[in-house]
């Protein structure tokens, strides 16, 4: 049986990841029947928690999963490791009486749930909402004021309960979800900048700016790289600890910049350096932000001989790793990439123009997204099966979340 594994950052109110779902299909639409669900729920569950423990998400995060009447009943639910699990309860799952109990023993022994899906207009209170450790409330089927409402009763039921703002797209969604008390938020609002009118691009932004113009450059200039990086006292530190790191097993310690640079090599410089300054420029972001790129980039560069782009790697990286610039920026992402001397290729691309590597940036983000119905699309379109897709997905969430952590964003 293929199997697909998706996550989606869950934040607390300062934006810090705090846990992912885990979402999963028996197949490749989002609509499934209840022996499918659970077969397919059982087999995310056995590889995260044997296989991939450590590739979804490292404690202190805990991992979201949604299980069906069957698992919970079945007594599924307890295999899972107590401290670094919350169990969903389905918003629309009847209530009998067996289901009650054993979510009671559940709360009993220590887990947390979660009732998700809460719907204004459709969900009743019942033993299972009332339960709950978490609710999430849907913010694309209940108006902000009905989010408000849900708010107001749930916190007066229960002083204790969080409540979880679910696919929470904006980010006027998000602060209005703040104002209203949630503490946990679910959804894209972080890939959605704001643009000002007349606001500055910040100082340090500026000269990563620079940075990102000389690395892009199709010959690098080596003594004008050397110039804007001494700017930066953060990446003239890193650098150094880097190019002295026993990764390099060096004799002799280098101790400027010009030296580091031209031991790294050309090609190494441009992606080391592209990743610092991501990881730099994100500081004031939310720390997914930097994740997802690195995710795209990592797997658009694993999959370019399946797709015919053999030879294409370092284009195809930079593709995924400078999509989500304008998050990090804070300006339209087609005015940065008329700055940097990028191909044309990798500019159509991200602007949304239909060439080789749109298709594999579409195929890309619709995997990463949990999107599985679009992504069977696109990989149909490159010749590509989804269990093909799944190996180079998990490879390259492994790499993001390690590069994340080396280089201070955790």
């Amino acid at each position: 049986m293929d199997i697909y594994v998706a996550r989606q950052p869950i934040f607390d109110r300062r934006q810090n990841v705090i846990g992912y779902e885990l979402l999963y299909r028996s197949g490749l639409t989002n609509s499934c029947d209840e022996t499918d669900g659970t077969e397919a729920s059982r087999a995310v569950i056995c590889n995260t928690f044997l296989g991939l423990r450590e590739r979804i998400a490292l404690p202190p995060n805990r991992v979201y999963i949604k299980l069906t009447r069957e698992l919970l009943v079945n007594g599924v639910a307890r295999t899972l490791p107590m401290g670094h699990t919350v169990i969903e309860i389905p918003g629309d799952i009847a209530p009998d009486q067996e289901l009650v109990s054993v979510c009671q023993e559940l709360k009993q022994a220590g887990y947390t749930l979660a009732f998700d899906d809460y719907i204004m207009h459709e969900t009743l209170q019942s033993p299972l909402l009332d339960l709950a450790d978490i609710v999430k409330v849907d913010f694309t089927k209940n108006s902000l004021e009905e989010c408000r409402a849900i708010a107001i009763a749930q916190k007066l039921a229960r002083s204790d309960r969080q409540l979880l703002a679910e696919k929470v797209e904006t980010r006027g969604n998000f602060k209005a979800a703040l104002d209203m008390g949630y503490m946990l938020f679910q959804g894209y609002f972080f890939s959605k900048p704001v643009i000002v009118k007349g606001q500055d691009v910040p100082h340090y932004k500026r000269n990563h700016m620079k940075i990102l113009r000389e690395l892009s450059r199709k010959e690098l200039d080596f003594r004008g790289l050397e110039g804007v990086v001494k700017q930066d006292v953060s990446l003239c530190y890193l650098l150094l600890k880097y190019i002295n790191s026993a990764y390099f097993g060096l004799s002799d310690k280098v101790t400027t910049i010009l030296p580091a640079i031209v031991l790294l090599g050309e090609t190494e410089v441009r992606r080391w350096a592209s990743l610092v300054l991501l990881t730099l420029m994100g500081a004031g972001e939310p720390q997914e932000v930097v994740v997802r790129s690195l995710i795209r980039g990592r797997m658009c560069e694993l999959l370019a001989s399946d797709v015919g782009l053999a030879g294409h790697e370092p284009h195809l990286f930079l593709m995924g790793l400078f999509s989500m610039l304008d998050v990090l920026i804070g300006r339209p992402l087609g005015e940065i990439l008329m700055e940097l001397s990028v191909s044309g290729e990798v500019k159509r691309a991200l602007l949304g123009a239909e060439n080789d590597y749109r298709h594999l940036y579409d195929l890309v983000v619709s995997c990463e997204s949990g999107e599985w119905e679009q992504c069977s699309q696109y990989a149909s379109r490159l010749n590509l099966t989804i269990g093909r897709i799944t190996s180079p997905f998990l490879r390259a969430l492994e790499w993001a979340d390690s590069t994340v952590k080396i280089n201070g964003q955790n």
